[in-house]
């Protein structure tokens, strides 16, 4: 009688914790590359091959610094042209590096933890989005081939938003958190690199990052927390965790 009592006590006590997280977040906010799917590894490696070919080397720490960034790879293109000897636009090196890449990142699948944050949420009853700085046209295929597309009720992505205005500025975060109908208090923001940490803090949510092969070279200090994968910190106690810092 007395262990039924202590689980009914167990039971109330959780779902009080559950009530109180939906009291004061509503929605998570998802970046997409190098979280959900770490397609910048993939880049990393594309970078590698490429290089590799006319037996020159390339750090993750080169690569890294264009995680989140839209500036273009200039001291990489200039090191392929060196390299190759070849007169050869960005635009051609670019398209070499992705033909690469996207071999590496038609096989990969979702980071661990992704799944059970994104089923979590859904239990919770929270609205999901996703803001990016990629394109639809790269973002969607991967989630359908995963079959994650419907976990997500927005998707901001590079079309939505003016390119000088794209992460580290706050506007991706900004239209979000105007489809999702919450405030930025109401919001948590999950990334996983510095531009993107600016951006999601910028809008004043709290912000999570979660490191990746070449962002743990990268300072992430900014974020409320730093992961090294969502499966260090179930969904839960992070939100619970998160709302202790803030109150």
């Amino acid at each position: 009688m007395e262990k039924s009592m202590n689980q009914l006590s167990n039971g109330c006590n959780e779902m009080e914790r559950e009530d109180s997280l939906q009291a004061n977040t509503k929605a998570v906010i998802f970046d997409f590359d190098g979280l959900l799917v770490d397609t910048e590894t993939c880049m990393y490696e594309a970078w590698e091959a490429l290089l590799s070919s006319y037996q020159v080397s390339v750090s993750q720490l080169q690569v890294a610094g264009l995680v989140g960034c839209s500036a273009p790879a200039t001291d990489l293109y200039n090191l392929y042209r060196q390299a190759s000897g070849l007169s050869i636009s960005n635009e051609e090196i670019v398209e070499q590096v992705l033909r690469i890449a996207y071999q590496r990142i038609e096989t990969i699948t979702e980071r661990e933890g992704v799944l059970d944050y994104l089923q979590q949420a859904r239990k919770l009853g929270f609205n999901i989005a996703l803001a990016t700085s990629s394109e639809q046209s790269h973002y969607l295929p991967i989630l359908e081939r995963l079959q994650l597309t419907h976990f997500f009720d927005h998707f901001v992505g590079a079309e939505d938003i003016a390119k000088e205005r794209r992460k580290p500025q706050p506007d991706v975060y900004l239209q979000a958190l105007s489809l999702l109908g919450v405030s930025a208090s109401q919001a948590i923001a999950f990334e996983d690199s510095p531009p993107g940490v600016t951006a999601a803090r910028a809008a004043g949510i709290r912000t999570v990052a979660v490191s990746n092969t070449l962002t743990r070279h990268l300072d992430l200090s900014e974020a409320d927390v730093v992961l090294s994968s969502m499966t260090d910190m179930p969904l839960i106690p992070l939100i619970h965790h998160l709302s202790e810092k803030s109150s």
